[in-house]
């Protein structure tokens, strides 16, 4: 998926302008120039990093050729989202020229948190108890493998993983004390979770947490689409909002496409309708898709993060 850095921005009184960006693969490698950008930004998207990779940093002044130390070597996070700049790209007419990799995965963040809150549905002080003959959740001082009434789980802090962070567990004992419980594992399609420790039969254990309609780590066909089409409504808002509808160059009048985040925002809301439906099979009930969203879902792959 890339990796995304982050840096502080300087506070020098030098007059650099840009921000020279290397990158090493290992520890003992030697460090090349991958990319030079505007010093006002101070975040870089590399498609193709991984986590082993390192950077460093410089400030440089192109008028004068100053240029700063650079900085002690980064090792980007890997970077997570529904969907890929690349795969934006590929289903849209923005180019780099347009918004760069770098505001394109931020978009993906900002639209993947929108995302998660129009298909989260959050439970809170859930009791955990039987189910079902499969689902038993039995309090017996041995089993520490549970399950939430609702599933599949998703995704409760917005790194668009599921992880157990996802779910927090506590017990109320008779006493009405309250205390936390570790979650060591989680599977997100089942609603399964396992606690580090068996509780036993005398206190009540309760679970918070958030579900949706769809997987979303690996995310669903779906929620990759939604993810796509609305951060491309976000990019097509950056570059035209707040822009003239027409513009004149000499003789000649230019005239500006200004629906284009709405379109795309009218996408993502069909989308959106068929992610949190799980009556999709009634086709009747189901809202019609144009033919270029449903082009676009016979193209995607679902990978892996």
């Amino acid at each position: 998926m890339g990796v995304l850095l982050k840096w502080k921005k300087i506070t020098s009184e030098a007059t650099y302008n840009l921000v020279r960006v290397y990158r090493a693969s290992g520890d003992s490698a030697s460090y090349d120039l991958i990319h030079t950008q505007e010093i006002y930004d101070n975040t870089y998207y590399d498609p193709a990093g991984i986590g082993s990779y390192l950077y460093q940093v410089e400030f440089y002044d192109s008028v004068t050729g100053d240029v700063s130390a650079k900085s002690d070597p980064i090792r980007g996070g890997t970077y997570y989202g529904y969907c890929t700049v690349d795969e934006i790209r590929q289903t849209t007419n923005l180019k780099e020229s347009d918004v760069s990799d770098t505001h394109l995965a931020t978009l993906i963040e900002f639209c993947g948190t929108q995302l998660n809150a129009d298909m989260n549905i959050k439970e809170t002080d859930e009791l955990v108890q039987y189910i079902d003959a499969e689902k038993g959740n039995d309090q017996d001082g041995v089993n520490s493998t549970f399950y939430t009434k609702k599933y599949p789980i998703a995704d409760s802090d917005n790194n668009f993983r599921i992880t157990t962070a996802d779910i927090q567990a506590y017990q109320i004992d008779q006493d009405g004390n309250r205390s936390e419980l570790t979650v060591t594992q989680i599977h997100t399609a089942t609603g399964q979770f396992r606690l580090d420790n068996a509780p036993d039969s005398t206190v009540k254990i309760y679970i918070d947490y958030s579900h949706c309609q769809r997987i979303i780590d690996p995310p669903d066909t779906l929620v990759k689409m939604g993810c796509i089409l609305l951060t491309a409504s976000w990019a097509y808002g950056k570059i035209n909002i707040g822009k003239a509808t027409r513009f004149r160059m000499g003789n000649l009048t230019v005239f500006r496409d200004m629906d284009s985040y709405k379109k795309y925002y009218d996408r993502y809301r069909m989308i959106l309708a068929l992610i949190n439906d799980r009556s999709i099979v009634n086709i009747k009930q189901a809202p019609s898709m144009p033919a270029d969203i449903i082009n676009m879902a016979s193209r995607l792959t679902i990978s892996g993060n």
